[in-house]
């Protein structure tokens, strides 16, 4: 059974987290994401379902590792 990343409550339901524009999906955003990266590009998408918990609020998603590591070495800095 699915239980919350945060408080492990079992009260989690299931949707989809979309961007506050035009409904598309949301994107991850790394930090020291180029400064022309971002007006390029909006990151990797998060994955199409979401969730979150009915105690603690918490929402989460998630994203192919691959697709992350790929976004990464392109257009962010290199720590």
């Amino acid at each position: 059974m699915l239980h919350c990343l945060q408080c492990k409550s079992q009260r989690v339901i299931t949707g989809s987290v979309v961007s506050a524009d035009d409904g598309v999906r949301a994107a991850f955003r790394p930090p020291k994401l180029r400064f022309l990266a971002l007006a390029l590009t909006q990151g990797p998408e998060l994955a199409k379902e979401g969730y979150a918990c009915l105690n603690c609020g918490l929402v989460w998603s998630s994203i192919s590792p691959a697709k992350l590591a790929k976004f990464m070495e392109k257009h962010c800095d290199k720590t």
